[in-house]
């Protein structure tokens, strides 16, 4: 899974949780987290734009996961859609503060 297979995945999850389709939602769910967790496993800086986008990302996804176990379709799409959101933010890179 790369990048904009997370982006696609989100949104596939976004249509199955609005259909009510748990057993694919669930299968999505797991693939995202499993990119997400080798992705804050890695190397880089945890304090890096990309580390924070996975960490959060992650946030939302398990969200995901806790409303599906409890059947909270609304929930857990409005969770789904926060986690797009954040996985789609632009990466903020610092600047200096040059004068």
């Amino acid at each position: 899974m790369n990048s904009s297979e997370v982006a696609a995945n989100i949104r596939e999850l976004i249509v199955l949780l609005m259909r009510r389709n748990a057993a694919q939602a669930e299968a999505l769910v797991e693939g995202v987290s499993g990119f997400l967790k080798q992705t804050l496993k890695s190397k880089e800086d945890a304090r890096c734009a990309s580390m924070q986008q996975a960490q959060q990302t992650m946030f939302a996804i398990d969200e995901v996961r806790i409303l599906l176990a409890q059947g909270d379709y609304p929930s857990a799409v409005a969770a789904a859609r926060d986690a797009g959101k954040e996985w789609n933010a632009p990466k903020v890179v610092p600047t200096g503060t040059g004068n």
